[in-house]
């Protein structure tokens, strides 16, 4: 990709056009890792016909991108793209998870029923990616976050917070979720019933940016502490201390580690911890519009750096696995 393009890209990411030496500076000492991701990136758009796609790769402690590629799928062929992606998100689980957690009332271990993978909340139908077969039934907390159960995340939070609605949203506000807002504003609008709360939990009607979600999951790796995405080495800006407690952070990380024994992104040459997942952008029957997931960071003993993938795609099949798979191609670039 020339580099031309490449400083567009990035300037506009960073609105300041004063940063464009900023950018430069990432394009020269990266230029082989950007190289290598557009060509992985570009070449999944093609495979699975994907609309658009973005990847980014952030060290984890200063918060450096490491690279930035955001492709789309043209008529004549894979371009670069300006246009950020900002829509729902299917990785919300982690930060409802994590909010319930705070709230001090439940604890992972604890039991919860996901019934037959179908839950009626007052007419609207909440339903598991497997409720055809039955769905996961008695579970734990911790294990219907590691079943990616969405059922599991709304009852968890009900558990939590019952019609508390504005502290479960005052609780992930307070945790950093959704900043930095530089670029891109973040919107969600807090919950007022019970329907509008099972939606929400599971990162349904809000918008967010992959590096929002990136920053917070950089947070995850960084034992709590969020710091600002910089396109300069020097200049780390901490947003948040602690966005939870340790104890709460730990649990966390555990959890997402656990989670790459059982997503397409577990690699046998380094250690991935993220979560993956799938959210409804646009519904339209067989045209229906997808953002396909993965966030995470590696090595998950001894985390280096960041990442997330984020595809926009038309009609089935559609599956967060889809952008785990491109992170383990990509993780796997220097072995």
């Amino acid at each position: 990709m020339k580099q031309s393009l490449l400083t567009i890209l990035f300037t506009f990411v960073l609105v300041n056009a004063s940063k464009a030496q900023q950018v430069t500076h990432i394009v020269d000492t990266n230029g082989y890792l950007q190289r290598q991701v557009n060509s992985i990136l570009s070449h999944n758009i093609k495979l699975l016909n994907a609309i658009n796609g973005q990847v980014i790769i952030m060290d984890y402690k200063s918060g450096e991108i490491k690279a930035m590629v955001n492709l789309m799928n043209t008529r004549s062929g894979i371009k670069p793209a300006i246009e950020q992606l900002s829509e729902p998100t299917d990785l919300m689980r982690t930060v409802s998870l994590l909010a319930v957690l705070a709230q001090g009332k439940i604890n992972p271990n604890d039991h919860i029923d996901t019934k037959a993978g179908m839950l009626d909340i007052n007419g609207y139908l909440l339903k598991d990616y497997n409720w055809h077969r039955g769905g996961n039934g008695k579970t734990s907390v911790q294990q219907g976050f590691l079943l990616s159960s969405n059922i599991a995340t709304y009852l968890a939070v009900k558990q939590a917070f019952g019609k508390d609605y504005a502290q479960f949203h005052k609780i992930i506000t307070d945790m950093g979720y959704g900043l930095p807002q530089d670029s891109i504003k973040a919107t969600s609008s807090i919950p007022d019933n019970d329907i509008s709360l099972a939606k929400f939990v599971n990162g349904k009607n809000q918008q967010i940016s992959p590096l929002q979600i990136l920053t917070f999951y950089n947070a995850i790796a960084n034992n709590g502490k969020m710091v600002k995405p910089i396109f300069q080495k020097g200049d780390t800006t901490i947003i948040k201390e602690q966005v939870a407690s340790k104890e709460n952070i730990t649990t966390i990380q555990q959890l997402l580690i656990q989670k790459r024994l059982t997503t397409k992104v577990f690699s046998d040459k380094i250690p991935i911890a993220g979560e993956q997942g799938v959210a409804v952008v646009k519904e339209d029957g067989d045209n229906t519009i997808y953002c396909l997931q993965f966030c995470g960071y590696y090595p998950s003993d001894n985390p280096q750096y960041s990442i997330i993938v984020s595809l926009n795609k038309k009609g089935l099949p559609a599956s967060g696995g889809m952008a785990g798979e491109i992170v383990k191609h990509i993780v796997e670039i220097k072995y």
